[in-house]
């Protein structure tokens, strides 16, 4: 055996391991083990509160979207097909947490990201591009977040979202004209 391949084989054992415990920890879950279903909080709380606080600024809108996450998954969990690995299941329920808050929360503009850089030379130019993302619709934010704010590609909203490639890349290509229409009339005197 190549030696590259002997090297790579313990975090292979490594992530089996994990996938087998998780396995183990969801089959108990589904079986009422709420102590179970904690292990499986321990492991992914920090992916859902960090997935969670690019959407929401506020820490407690952040936790309350995490607890939707893991109250919807325990719910749901009868609902979980292990064709896909469990963490990208629970992403997409922390997805359309986020999504459904969002839709809610249209009347008041808050800034999506507050790690966001500001260009160097203008200030006040991030709080500009913040006021006309709010502008749009909470599917046109959401779609550009995830591709322009997260970087995911299309292929991985795709996945974790159960959208058509195609479909996401339409819905980027919609929101993308609609915020390019914005900063055109916001440019105009």
């Amino acid at each position: 055996m190549p030696a590259l391949l002997q090297e790579a084989r313990p975090a292979e054992d490594s992530v089996s391991r994990q996938d087998s415990e998780e396995a183990r920890w969801i089959a108990a879950s589904l079986g009422g083990d709420e102590a179970s279903f904690a292990l499986l909080v321990r492991r992914h709380e920090k992916r859902v509160f960090r997935l969670a606080g690019r959407f929401f600024r506020r820490p407690e809108d952040i936790e309350d979207v995490a607890q939707e996450t893991f109250l919807t998954a325990w719910r749901k969990l009868t609902t979980y097909r292990a064709e896909a690995p469990f963490e990208h299941w629970l992403t997409r329920i922390c997805l359309n947490c986020c999504y459904g808050r969002l839709r809610k929360e249209k009347a008041a503009p808050e800034p999506l990201d507050p790690n966001l850089e500001a260009p160097r030379r203008d200030p006040t130019a991030r709080l500009e591009v913040q006021g006309l993302l709010q502008q749009l619709a909470p599917e046109d934010r959401f779609i550009l977040l995830l591709l322009d704010g997260q970087g995911w590609s299309v292929a991985e909203i795709a996945e974790r979202l159960g959208w058509s490639r195609p479909n996401v890349k339409v819905r980027a290509y919609r929101a993308r004209k609609r915020l390019r229409k914005l900063v055109e009339e916001d440019i105009e005197p």
